[in-house]
């Protein structure tokens, strides 16, 4: 990299427009409380509480409770119940924090209203996914405490995850972005400035942790194809300067030094793969047919062809391709590739009439979606697990997977039918499947045996991942230690935190790994000397401040020839390992010594 290469990328007007936004002030940044859960929390409290200083009074607190009835995930039964409490003033509600239940467990947040008896109990899920019976522990504690209340248990996460009980509604972080978004709207006059420019910095932060701002988006693809060795390079050099003294004369060090987060942003945005990947989708799935598409950065998009047609009344100026049935591609909250099918805000009898044809073909559509007022419906999404977001071949085959899934396609026909005045059938449409290989059966052995041991020990869906050629797992010991040490600072798997079990797998062996992540720089070397201090052994450059990754634990298990139940065994022998076992107790202790008790 030569200094002409840095001359030309600061003098980019596209680079200087992202240097502005991405270094814009933000008292939370500096004080770097977003990547903390109990932080969060903190804030919500605030928030929800009408005695605050805020002046919203319980402005807040409303409007969640609105959009808990207006989440399309919760049951439509809960409506009537949470509803009841809009006739009436909150003012008078109490907002807790860490309310201790019976078996030491710390609820996060509990609104009570003792005129009106009612308890709004909420599990905020920042970054950590819940520990075993948690829910339903916290639940039991508010039942027993409050007999006599109406209790709305409230599940908060970033990407709506389903709770493990089905009593809790589902909240996001993105309705509580839409709540700040109003207040900061419609409360500009009212509020005292302090007070404001908080709300308003909070609220930047969930739109750039959660809602990437598209034109950024785009200007960081542009700079980053623009230049994009010289960003490569100086992005590894960013991880230099968390070096303790570490100074180097020159303009280059400079450089790095003044537009260390620019250069970070433009990194992991302006790689995305999701347009390329799409292109070379659409060049192969669809040899012999004309495709409307737009190869959109972060939301490719696309009209199936059996979808096409030439009625006016299907049409919609404005919306996406111009037509109100749409396909769209993005990266999930959970780092799992989703494909979404959507109807858009079409003339009204016509839109109606499609969604009483999905419904009769066994899709689920809410009533409140038929409403004339309605104008957006989701009626299928599907996910799939993404082991490398830079590999070109595996983003592309996952979009062909979830595009060509039987039962994306019968759907396909069966709209395709709809749209052509027929009556779809709803009989299972045969879907011819390729013969598979040895190898393949193998891979779907070891991947059923593995997902049948993580059901055997109690981890959900959303904790683990499966592809086709690793297993991936987390506990709840390793959420802990990411609230507290917060994300890595590059994408690594699908879950960004300190520790992750991960193993490889072919027809002969699993290849078992308990590996430590590259968090940020100091925070790691000071974990990693804990860990050496307790016995935990790993390379020598574990201890560097460049070191991104270290295994602490490894073990390779021949699998040749076993059945379902002895894979199964396998995973249990190895998970059971005396040496796991201990480096696991000592990473507890080691929780504990740092931060506390593990909730």
């Amino acid at each position: 990299m030569e200094v002409i290469d840095l001359f030309e990328l600061e003098n980019d007007p596209s680079f200087q427009q992202l240097n502005q936004k991405v270094n814009a002030f933000n008292s939370l940044k500096i004080l770097k409380l977003e990547n903390h859960e109990i932080r969060h929390s903190n804030i919500l409290a605030w928030l929800l509480n009408p005695r605050e200083n805020h002046g919203l009074s319980d402005y807040f607190l409303k409007k969640m409770i609105e959009h808990l009835i207006l989440m399309e995930e919760n049951n439509a039964s809960s409506h009537e119940k949470v509803s009841n409490v809009l006739n009436y003033s909150l003012v008078d509600s109490h907002v807790y924090r860490e309310v201790k239940t019976n078996n030491n467990r710390y609820i996060d947040l509990l609104i009570v209203n003792h005129q009106l008896k009612y308890v709004f109990l909420i599990e905020n899920k920042f970054y950590s996914s819940e520990s075993q019976n948690q829910l339903d522990d916290y639940l039991e504690f508010i039942q027993e405490v409050f007999n006599e209340f109406t209790i709305v248990p409230v599940y908060l996460t970033l990407d709506g995850e389903q709770p493990s009980n089905e009593d809790y509604l589902i909240f996001t972080y993105e309705r509580i972005e839409r709540i700040l978004s109003n207040i900061l709207m419609l409360f500009k006059e009212k509020l005292n400035d302090n007070a404001y420019r908080f709300i308003e910095d909070y609220d930047q932060i969930l739109k750039e942790r959660f809602y990437s701002d598209e034109d950024q988006t785009l200007q960081a693809i542009d700079v980053y194809r623009n230049h994009k060795q010289t960003i490569k390079a100086l992005f590894e050099e960013t991880n230099l300067l968390h070096k303790q003294l570490h100074f180097e004369s020159g303009y280059q060090y400079e450089f790095v030094s003044k537009y260390k987060d620019t250069i970070k942003f433009i990194y992991n945005h302006g790689k995305n793969l999701l347009s390329y990947s799409f292109d070379q989708f659409v060049v192969n799935n669809f040899v012999n047919q004309e495709v409307t598409y737009d190869a959109h950065p972060t939301t490719p998009n696309l009209i199936p062809p059996e979808w096409n047609t030439n009625n006016k009344l299907y049409f919609r100026k404005g919306y996406w391709l111009g037509q109100g049935l749409i396909v769209w591609f993005e990266q999930a909250g959970d780092d799992r590739m989703r494909m979404i099918a959507e109807l858009g805000p079409i003339e009204y009898e016509t839109r109606l009439s499609l969604l009483n044809a999905l419904e009769n073909i066994g899709l689920s559509i809410r009533e409140s979606s038929k409403l004339e007022k309605s104008r957006f419906t989701r009626f299928y999404t599907n996910k799939i697990d993404i082991n490398n977001w830079d590999d070109l071949a595996e983003l592309t085959q996952a979009m062909v997977d979830l595009y060509e899934n039987a039962a994306f396609k019968q759907l396909r026909e069966q709209v395709a039918t709809v749209l052509a005045g027929g009556i779809p059938t709803i009989e299972t449409i045969s879907v011819p499947v390729e013969k598979p290989n040895n190898l393949n059966i193998k891979n779907t052995l070891v991947q059923d045996a593995f997902r049948k041991w993580m059901n055997s020990l109690g981890i959900s869906e959303s904790h683990y991942r499966v592809s086709s050629k690793h297993l991936s797992f987390k506990i709840p010991l390793f959420d802990a230690y990411k609230e507290e040490l917060g994300e890595t600072r590059e994408k690594w798997w699908w879950y960004s935190g300190p520790f992750l079990i991960w193993m490889k797998f072919n027809t002969n062996s699993i290849f078992f790994t308990l590996e430590v992540g590259p968090i940020e720089a100091e925070k790691r070397v000071m974990l990693m000397e804990k860990l050496k201090a307790k016995g935990i052994r790993f390379g020598k450059k574990g201890l560097e401040l460049e070191a991104k990754f270290s295994r602490i634990f490894s073990e390779t298990v021949s699998i040749e020839g076993l059945t379902e139940v002895e894979l199964i065994d396998v995973f249990n022998d190895i998970y059971n390992n005396a040496k796991l076992k201990d480096i696991l107790e000592k990473l507890d202790i080691t929780f504990e010594e740092l931060f506390g008790v593990v909730d």
